[in-house]
This record gives C-alpha cells, structure tokens and sequence, in this order.
C-alpha cells in the first residue's frame, strides 16, 4: 500500500489511512451532523472532497456499528466518484464472517465485488520476518520484567515519570499510569483487559512515540477479548512507527498458538482423542478472524524488533524535532 501510495502523483487528491482510524473519523464527522436528514450523506460527500482515491489499510470488519453504516457509506462514496484501494487479510466473502446481524452487512460485499477488482496477493514471503530480528526490547523469561524497566529508565533520561493524561475522540480521556519524555508504561491489563479500542490506542500513540508493556500473556479462548485488543494495539503502533518494549511469557509465535481457524481446527480434530491432547488444547480458541490476524501481529512484532524498524522509528524522531 505505501509504495503504490507514494508513486501517485502529488497533485492527485489522495488519502492513505488505516481501516480503524478511517472509521473512528467517520463516527467522529457522524456525531457532528447529528440531526441532518442523512448524515452518511453529508460526511460522504465531506469525504469526497478531500480524497477522490481513497487508500484504506488494514481492512477488517469486528464492529457491529461499523458494519451497520458501512454500505450506505461507500455507495455515496462510489456515487461521488471515489476510488477504493485497500488491503485486506480478508477476501470480501469472508469479511465479518460471524459477527452480529450479519445479514445486514451483506449488502456491502455485493457492493465491493460489484465496485472492486480483487486481487489475491499470494506471496508465500513474509518479508516483515526478513529483517535482522533480535535486535529490539522484547524480553522474555526470569528477570525480564526488571530488564525492561531499566531500559525504559534508560530512554526517559533525567526526566521523571508519572500519571499523564490523554484526550482521545469524543471527549474521553485515557489515564497513562507512567509517562514521560514520549514514552508510556502499562501493564498488560492496563490496555488490552479494560473496555478500550483503536480510538484510545490512536490517541495514546499520538502524545507517546513508545510503549513499555508489562506482562503479555498467552492467549487463548480464556481471554481471547484481550487478544483482540492486542491485535489492534499492535495495528496501530506499527501505522505510527511506534517503539515497543514488552515483557512475555512466549515468543510472538508462542502467544498464539492457541488461536486457529476452523479448518486448522478440524486439521486438528483426530488428535484430540488422547486424553493429554485433550488437556493441551482445554483453551484452544477457534476464530476465524482472529485466526487469520494473528500471523500479521507475529510478523509485524517480530519486524517492531528489527534493527531497521528501530532505525526507521528513531529517524521519524529526528525528523519531527527538526520540523
């Protein structure tokens, strides 16, 4: 998506966003034109004439609200003559696969298929994984978690840390148990166990260029919420070059082996007839669209360690102290 994106000329009414942020604006705009006979209307045409091709990242439906407006959102786009690029993990038959009053978004589908060319890019090359890894803050095993709070001692400097505050959409508030001098700490908890989404993590990641996490888990069907929140956490750090230190209790790999899509699932089903097996797979979690997030989150955990993410994270730094 950047490199089609940044060969477009520049004169060319362009806009490059991810999925989330693009829809949290939408709700924001929809809030503002409350009570005007069609709202949709009004935020598509505003829209439309900021962006006439419009580059979506990330495409992936889990909202039940964002399902809901999503197709009488782009047939007024369309109408008002906006192109749609976008990347997906998903292929429109498959998006919001199981989510709530599903038939209700299926409209959308036919409108993408109807709109889009679709195009499978079937590269068998994780070229996130390609980097020289091993070289960030991902720390795991005994004594890493006083590891880590030494290297975040190390990155804030003279500067002391204490409770911040952060505005995110709509007039909510975030709370930062630690921040300073750009750099945020959390427990796990903290961010992924507490009723937040993408507008709280865009908004922390706003004020904050790096995040020290204490305490991923393992996840599985126990806690596959919070696995959800990662996912996206995770999202929205790697849109905005975001620097992760983290404490695990696995490699990004190990995090979610617990997690399948259906048909692994059934690939697995004639091992489930040992009891031990049985036990080994007591929190295995089967979901689909978090079954096909989970192999984007490990590659992009392991390129957030690289040496040239971390390059590349520290000349954003550089370049936003000059301007």
């Amino acid at each position: 998506m950047d490199l089609f994106f940044y060969q477009l000329p520049c004169n060319w009414r362009r806009k490059r966003i991810h999925f989330h942020d693009f829809m949290l604006n939408v709700h924001s705009r929809l809030q503002k034109h409350k009570g005007v006979s069609d709202p949709l209307e009004v935020v598509a045409g505003e829209i439309s004439d900021e962006a006439i091709l419009l580059c979506l990242d990330e495409f992936m439906v889990t909202d039940v609200a964002d399902a809901l407006i999503l197709n009488r959102l782009f047939r007024h786009l369309f109408s008002n003559g906006v192109i749609l690029v976008s990347t997906s993990n998903r292929a429109p038959d498959n998006l919001y696969e199981r989510g709530l009053q599903r038939d209700l978004f299926l409209p959308f589908i036919s409108t993408l298929k109807e709109r889009c060319v679709v195009h499978e890019i079937g590269s068998s090359v994780d070229y996130r994984k390609m980097t020289s890894a091993q070289q960030g803050f991902y720390f795991v095993g005994k004594d890493s978690s006083e590891v880590m709070k030494r290297k975040f001692r190390d990155l804030i400097g003279e500067h002391e840390a204490g409770p911040q505050e952060v505005e995110v959409v709509m007039g909510r508030k975030l709370q930062v148990p630690l921040g300073a001098n750009g750099c945020a700490y959390f427990e796990f908890e903290e961010l992924c166990d507490k009723p937040l989404g993408a507008a709280d993590y865009f908004g922390l990641f706003k004020i904050f260029h790096t995040l020290a996490l204490e305490g991923i888990p393992i996840f599985g069907l126990h806690n596959r919420t919070a696995a959800y929140r990662f996912v996206t956490l995770v999202d929205v750090m790697y849109e905005n070059r975001a620097r992760l230190l983290c404490t695990a209790e696995g490699s990004p790999f190990q995090l979610f082996n617990k997690i399948v899509t259906i048909s692994d699932a059934q690939q697995m089903a004639p091992r489930t007839s040992s009891r031990s097996m049985r036990n080994d797979e007591a929190d295995l979690c089967v979901d689909n669209e978090l079954g096909f997030a989970k192999d984007r989150t490990i590659s992009r955990l392991t390129e957030m360690n690289s040496k040239e993410y971390l390059e590349q994270h520290a000349a954003m730094l550089a370049a936003k102290q000059l301007s």
